[in-house]
């Protein structure tokens, strides 16, 4: 038997606690693992402008771009590299970081077709990302010239340690939305599920449906606290679901 909207909508009314209790237990299991367990991770950014550097005669502007951008693989590879990260890390004690420890937490990308290399960091402390990433944008632009005999780069735009982003693991009310989302989908599905697997006639209309034969007679359900009340309150008896009989 096909069941319409209006169907869908009794049950969900039906089981509306259901779904108030598992939303209820979701989002508050969300709130004590977000303000317990759940450390907060703030990214930086710093963006370097890669210059034309090749020496070529006037005219030449396409391949000097070429040449510059060819060369930003090159410095994405130097800036992750010990010969960078291990000078950041001696230079800067106050990170508490090992030169692997700051290659890990420095990623490296560039648009196809850009001059310019952004530099992110993550970290707890977002003035601590940003002063990593400010210190390994300066150290490469300083170390450059030394590395490669070419000075081609310019600190475009310096992560501001000043700043007050939000968290880029999520943040508290976003985890209580998704929560929310979820745990009320599930919910539903639930109760769906438990709907079709469910077999037992619950009303003339399905009895009707199932047997093509009309239903002369129904038996009211009789519950615990009906028992023992005087005979008009068990006239009542009976309200909600039915038994049908052929």
């Amino acid at each position: 038997m096909e069941k319409t909207i209006l169907d869908y909508l009794n049950l969900i009314k039906k089981r509306l606690w259901l779904i108030v209790l598992f939303v209820l237990i979701s989002c508050s299991t969300t709130y004590y693992v977000s303000k317990n367990y759940v450390v907060p991770v703030y990214s930086a950014s710093a963006q370097l402008l890669v210059n034309n550097a090749a020496d070529l005669p006037e005219g030449n502007n396409l391949n000097n771009l070429n040449f510059s951008l060819n060369l930003i693989g090159s410095y994405k590879e130097i800036i992750k590299s010990p010969a960078i990260m291990d000078r950041v890390a001696a230079a800067h004690p106050e990170f508490g970081l090992t030169g692997d420890a700051l290659s890990s937490k420095v990623a490296i990308r560039s648009s196809e077709g850009s001059q310019i290399i952004n530099l992110s960091v993550e970290d707890r402390s977002y003035a601590k990302a940003a002063g990593i990433a400010n210190a390994v944008s300066q150290t490469f632009i300083r170390t450059l010239p030394e590395l490669m005999n070419m000075d081609n780069v310019n600190f475009l735009t310096p992560a501001d340690p000043k700043d007050v982003p939000g968290p880029v693991n999520a943040g508290f009310t976003m985890n209580l939305i998704i929560s929310f989302v979820v745990s009320l989908m599930a919910a539903l599905g639930i109760i769906l599920l438990m709907e079709t697997v469910n077999g037992s006639l619950r009303s003339e209309k399905e009895a009707l449906h199932e047997f093509g034969l009309p239903v002369i007679g129904t038996i009211p359900v009789i519950r615990k606290r009906d028992l023992g009340k005087d005979g008009d309150n068990k006239a009542r008896v009976g309200e909600g679901a039915y038994a049908a009989i052929k």
